[in-house]
């Protein structure tokens, strides 16, 4: 069997991303940390961490990681179990940074405190989140995947509209003509962070239009980004529920592009808890309200 405050002084690195940010978590000494780590790599006889900054697992590590999420699950079910009285159980979930933008926090706040649910949000654009779930760094996700994960369950929770915006000023200046492949290599973009966000796929799908070819502002946040297209520096494509009072107002109006539909789904385990069952009958009522079927 593993040393569990070994296992605690991996997961800690991994979360921080240096040995030094764990070590103020565990309230430890930096060497304390690196031998804690070269102890449990010399067992497990494996490199689990590369040593880079930032500080990451590698597949060894995750591999470790997941097994050690799973074991804590289970140790908080079981205490309910035995006390009657549910302590607090994290429960880590990738989640696309729109879905906080428009309210997943809020929506499932009722269900967070009645189970006693501490939430560990590893955010990512929703085409890469189901390879947290697959590397086993997360225990659900949602994601644009519908093909579900070996010992997984899939659940559809419908479309996101997502609209294309700009202030009016913005607009006439740019698109005056339309939203031609010329107006787009000229009008500053804001997308969302350095991968193949939806944003640039549809520039690159759609136009021909590769990173470097289109000025563009990379936010990696999604209430930032819409922060942007309100304040007249980009055209943005967010989802049309955040944009409904802005629209409504006319600070912000829309591009002739029709919208994209995008689906998302929810993923989790085949075999939940109670707790880990209600979050996912929350996360269905949230997108039943926002989402189109």
């Amino acid at each position: 069997m593993f040393d569990y405050k070994l296992l605690e002084a991996l997961e800690m690195v991994a979360r921080a991303g240096s040995f030094d940010g764990a070590a103020k978590r565990l309230h430890l000494t930096q060497s304390a940390v690196s031998q804690r780590i070269r102890l449990l790599e010399e067992r497990f006889g494996a490199v689990l961490l590369v040593r880079e900054a930032p500080v990451r697992p590698t597949a060894a590590g995750e591999r470790l990681l997941a097994h050690v999420r799973q074991v804590r699950a289970l140790e908080q079910a079981l205490e309910a179990q035995v006390d009657g009285e549910a302590g607090w159980q994290t429960i880590r979930i990738g989640v696309n940074a729109d879905s906080l933008a428009i309210g997943l926090i809020p929506a499932l706040a009722a269900v967070l405190r009645q189970h006693r649910i501490l939430l560990d949000c590893v955010v990512d654009d929703e085409s890469y989140t189901l390879d947290l779930l697959k590397s086993g760094e997360v225990g659900g996700c949602i994601s644009t995947q519908a093909q579900a994960v070996a010992g997984c369950e899939v659940v559809s929770l419908g479309a996101l509209p997502y609209v294309f915006v700009a202030t009016r000023a913005f607009a006439h200046h740019f698109f005056i003509a339309g939203v031609t492949k010329e107006a787009l290599e000229q009008a500053p973009a804001a997308v969302y962070g350095q991968k193949q966000s939806l944003h640039r796929r549809w520039l690159r799908d759609l136009h021909g239009l590769e990173d470097g070819g289109y000025p563009c502002h990379a936010i990696p946040d999604s209430s930032a980004l819409f922060a942007a297209a309100c304040a007249g520096v980009a055209y943005a494509v967010v989802p049309r529920v955040q944009a409904i009072a802005a629209l409504a107002d006319e600070a912000l109006v829309m591009l002739d592009v029709p919208p994209l539909p995008i689906p998302l789904y929810w993923h989790h385990a085949a075999r939940q808890n109670n707790a880990a069952t209600a979050l996912t009958e929350a996360i269905q009522e949230f997108a039943a309200r926002l989402l189109t079927a």
